[in-house]
């Protein structure tokens, strides 16, 4: 992983599987979201239920990064951060329904 010199948007998407439909694996995973959701609300807003687009500068890549990675069960749970350049970012289209403001961009 290269270390973002500056501020950078990026684009985070998780799926948070269980194993079976067990009391215990539904309480497991939806405290495994709430983390993932507090985490990522740190840095950014909410586009979609499981996507978030966040704003890191600096180390902030490698510790979001880390603290996701510490709250995943890596056997069933996926992240993805997709990093989104300026061009791109002045370049997404949204359709629907505006949720929140994140820079100068409408989300």
């Amino acid at each position: 992983m290269s270390l973002p010199k500056r501020v950078k948007r990026f684009v985070v998407v998780y799926d948070i599987c269980m194993v079976d439909n067990s009391y215990s694996e539904i309480r497991s995973s939806a405290k495994r979201r709430a983390q993932i959701m507090r985490i990522l609300y740190d840095y950014g807003v909410r586009t979609q239920l499981s996507v978030f687009e966040v704003e890191l500068k600096g180390k902030e890549y490698f510790e979001v990064s880390k603290r996701l990675e510490e709250v995943i069960r890596k056997e069933t749970d996926r992240v993805f951060i997709y990093p989104l350049d300026e061009r791109s970012s002045k370049s997404i289209v949204r359709i629907g329904q505006e949720a929140e403001i994140l820079g100068d961009l409408f989300i």
